[in-house]
């Protein structure tokens, strides 16, 4: 559920290629577990916003490889042309 963080190594599908997770942006603390038994409760983690404001889709723990880093992030997604990268905030 938690996936890789700062200083963890990852090894690349089958390969013999392993890569250093550099910068993890994930805020710990206020994961929520959906079932009977978890965490989360009726009305908790979710917030109460008109629908042109709210995103379709968030993918979590997300481990980014990319030209400036490698990073432990999340991703939203606003519309169909719009994926934008969400660090923490």
């Amino acid at each position: 559920m938690f996936g890789p963080t700062t200083g963890d190594k990852v090894r690349l599908a089958d390969t013999d290629l392993w890569i250093e997770v550099e910068k993890d942006f994930t805020t710990y603390g206020e994961e929520v577990k959906f079932g009977g038994g978890k965490v989360i409760r009726d009305g908790m983690g979710q917030g109460q916003m008109r629908a042109d404001a709210c995103v379709d889709l968030v993918i979590t723990n997300a481990l980014i490889v990319d030209h400036w880093g490698i990073v432990e992030s999340r991703y939203r997604y606003q519309s169909r042309q719009d994926l934008r990268h969400r660090q923490g905030r």
